[in-house]
């Protein structure tokens, strides 16, 4: 116990100090998303992609917060294109439904800094527009614990007549998965392609009404990144699983 006492700050001294400038980087887009009409373009013309006016963090911040090596990665001029693709679990190979994430980054200074982010047509429609931007834009004033690693948003202004109901969910993401926990109840596995650690798996889970078949909660699990949208609570709490402490 006491050698646990003495080597945990040492530890976390070492953490700050190998990743205090990703904090940095980190810090400075948060302020930027409190200016978010300056700072971020949002196009939703397929899918949903942001545009960095000023682009921040490298690509090795980007795999570490991920916590995962991208499933591709090209250099496309003096763009690095990096592309994470979660495909579902106990089925054909089929791109249709694949749940790629697209991330571009500019060379500025000899460093690739991330300046565009894209999320699939499929996952943008499931989520809508609607909710990833405010999202976004709301997290700058939202409330946030970083002990809890998440971020508490309010949405109950947002429209629910915009979510999908449960057979355009079927043309979107495919059938759901055999034996879902419960009724009522939307079960997507998935897996990120070219890694099979189990903890690289993503998820999608969407719970309706008994009655009239609307959405009561999302919940989208994908590498660290946990998001819970309950629309009768009219509220979205986006957790982040990065200094998770295993119980031993």
């Amino acid at each position: 116990m006491f050698f646990l006492h003495r080597t945990l700050p040492v530890l976390l001294a070492t953490v700050l100090i190998l990743h205090g400038c990703i904090l940095e980087r980190i810090f400075r887009v948060k302020h930027q998303l409190c200016d978010f009409e300056k700072n971020f373009q949002i196009d939703t013309s397929e899918g949903f992609r942001v545009i960095l006016r000023e682009p921040v963090m490298l690509d090795k911040d980007i795999t570490w917060l991920a916590g995962a090596k991208p499933t591709e990665q090209e250099l496309v001029g003096d763009e690095l294109v990096m592309t994470y693709i979660a495909a579902r679990n106990g089925m054909p190979s089929n791109r249709q439904y694949d749940l790629p994430i697209e991330l571009r980054f500019a060379r500025l200074d000899g460093r690739y800094r991330l300046k565009e982010g894209y999320l699939s047509k499929n996952l943008a429609d499931i989520l809508t527009h609607e909710l990833l931007s405010q999202i976004m834009q709301s997290v700058c004033k939202s409330e946030k614990s970083l002990a809890k690693q998440k971020i508490t948003i309010d949405i109950s202004m947002l429209d629910q007549t915009l979510l999908p109901g449960g057979s355009e969910i079927a043309a979107i993401l495919g059938p759901p998965t055999p034996n879902s926990p419960k009724a009522h109840r939307l079960v997507y596995d998935y897996q990120l392609k070219n890694n099979d650690a189990v903890d690289k798996k993503a998820a999608i889970e969407i719970d309706f009404n008994d009655t009239d078949g609307k959405i009561l909660r999302i919940k989208v699990k994908y590498l660290r990144y946990n998001l819970e949208a309950d629309f009768e609570k009219g509220e979205a709490v986006l957790k982040v699983d990065i200094f998770v402490g295993r119980e031993t």
